[in-house]
């Protein structure tokens, strides 16, 4: 959230950190996700693990309690810093970003593999509250839907609908929820779905995205492919919504490189929201700014196409899809997907760094190989 943009060059680049900028307390880590057991045997599910992507430099956690090996999906969290007291002084800023991998996905279907990949990126005075909540509501929201009316598996006007009710029934809960202040804080998420037929060699991944976190993969053929598309206030469908909304949306700012908004009236004071799509944010939510997510799907051959890659836009503030998969690529293959997504981490971090100075935003990627699937 942030205020009208105005007056000085100083005013301006602080609104440009408040964009994102934390002051709440850190949400407590759910330890029970790391490993969560599944009903008794004979009701149709098997162990599921859950990973919640670890603090960049933590010691990782024994293989046997994560959902896939380290060199075949690789996910980490790096806090953002912000300005300290002195002059080139930073301080770690509270992490609001959440990830999280889930394997095997819902009830056991005879001839299919199912995986979950999660990424939030929360923002606001709560965001790291919304964002805990919402990554674990997402997933068991999902799991509800596949249990009763699923399995999810090829039908995508069933897959759209189940991602999408998992997505607003969460936002609808965080809104009743007493213990969290969601009316300025929100969070951007990106949901991966893949669906494997065994023996085909073929995986379906379908992609549910609200906000501008995101989700791409490098094909075969060494081109990048958007899973998903960034939902900016000035995108011309997402713009027509909120104004039909009533809602007041102001375009980049060219000078100081801020982006377009979502305001509540014509004088833009706050909120000033800079997505169009998101979980929370209640207070622009009767001026068009829905929780509801746009839904793709991209069929992968896990023996030609190389990897997924989700981020938040940690990553993409100044790093392009393209830059990010070459990135990727040039680790993934000889050291794996733990050691790549670090690297790509590093990296964005490093842009922060060159760019802002003495802020730098959360940074959240997944990375998956799909020929080390053993699917």
């Amino acid at each position: 959230m942030a205020s009208k943009p105005g007056s000085s060059d100083a005013a301006e680049k602080n609104n440009f950190r408040m964009r994102r900028l934390s002051v709440s307390d850190q949400a407590k880590d759910d330890a029970a996700q790391a490993a969560a057991s599944s009903p008794a045997p004979g009701q149709g599910r098997r162990q599921r693990r859950i990973s919640m992507s670890p603090e960049m430099g933590e010691k990782p956690k024994a293989p046997e309690v994560l959902p896939f090996p380290l060199t075949t999906v690789g996910t980490y969290s790096c806090h953002g810093v912000e300005p300290g007291t002195r002059t080139g002084e930073t301080n770690a800023k509270i992490n609001q970003d959440r990830g999280s991998v889930v394997y095997p996905f819902g009830e056991a279907t005879p001839g299919y593999e199912r995986a979950l990949f999660i990424v939030m990126d929360g923002h606001g005075a709560n965001g790291d509250k919304v964002s805990e909540y919402t990554v674990r509501t997402v997933r068991e929201q999902l799991e509800q839907f596949d249990n009763e009316k699923g399995p999810l598996l090829k039908d995508f006007d069933l897959i759209s609908k189940g991602l999408k009710e998992a997505f607003t029934n969460t936002d609808a809960s965080l809104r009743k929820d007493q213990t969290i202040d969601a009316e300025l804080s929100g969070t951007t998420a990106v949901a991966c779905l893949c669906v494997c037929e065994k023996g085909t060699g073929k995986m379906m991944i379908y992609s549910a995205n609200a906000g501008d976190s995101r989700a791409v993969m490098l094909a075969g053929d060494g081109k990048t492919c958007d899973l998903t598309e960034d939902q900016k206030p000035d995108t011309p469908e997402e713009k027509q919504r909120i104004k039909k909304a009533g809602g007041f949306v102001s375009p980049p700012e060219e000078e100081w490189g801020g982006p377009a908004r979502v305001w509540l009236d014509a004088s833009m004071t706050l909120p000033g929201l800079a997505m169009a799509r998101s979980l929370g944010d209640h207070l622009v939510k009767s001026i068009g700014v829905i929780a509801e997510p746009v839904v793709t799907f991209k069929q992968v051959d896990l023996c030609k196409d190389q990897f997924l890659v989700m981020a938040s836009d940690g990553v993409w503030e100044f790093i392009e899809s393209g830059s990010a998969t070459s990135l990727v690529a040039q680790h993934i293959k000889s050291n794996g997907a733990t050691f790549a997504c670090q690297k790509l981490i590093e990296v964005a971090a490093g842009k922060w760094r060159e760019e802002e100075g003495d802020y730098r935003d959360d940074i959240t990627a997944i990375c998956v190989k799909f020929g080390d699937l053993s699917w």
